[in-house]
């Protein structure tokens, strides 16, 4: 199949919200969101906030991935951090793999130097996806979560692009 990568905007947000709402459980996250409006939703994520997947053959949205700077700070603006969620009817027909794709280029553009996330050890379907695209463990925070009666380890990858001042 094939994907339309863009730039996320407000008339994708009832989509958008929707996979959200259907995609987090406390295995892949320490904490479920859910948005009840799309002008909750809206107050999370700008417009172009975010990239989106699109199949070409329907315009359904197949997946996203956010990202923003990890801080305010001068010092911390060459870097990205990014949540990726896929459709659950679109996984594993790479859609996860297009909008890594899409964001290194984009931060190449911009002259991001790393792109960073967060994964819990009890996701591997999505630690292997993000090694597959090239995310490094940078570190490993050892029993950072109790959900569910079990401590979750939390893990840092990153992504360096080849990007010198």
């Amino acid at each position: 199949m094939n994907w339309i990568i863009r730039s996320s905007k407000r008339s994708d947000y009832l989509q958008l919200m929707a996979i959200e709402n259907q995609i987090w459980h406390l295995g892949n996250t320490p904490h479920v969101t859910t948005y009840e409006t799309v002008e909750d939703y809206e107050k999370q994520y700008t417009e172009g906030s975010q990239l989106v997947a699109v199949a070409e053959e329907n315009q359904q949205i197949a997946g996203f991935l956010g990202f923003h700077t990890p801080s305010s700070l001068a010092p911390h603006q060459k870097t990205w951090s990014i949540d990726v969620g896929v459709h659950p009817d679109a996984e594993g027909k790479g859609v996860g793999s297009a909008l890594l794709t899409a964001i290194k280029a984009l931060a190449a553009e911009q002259g991001i130097h790393k792109l960073s996330l967060r994964v819990l050890s009890t996701n591997p379907a999505a630690i292997h996806l993000y090694q597959k695209n090239g995310f490094e463990v940078e570190g490993r925070l050892k029993d950072e979560f109790l959900i569910e009666g079990k401590f979750i380890d939390d893990l840092f990858m990153a992504y360096f692009l080849d990007y010198f001042f």
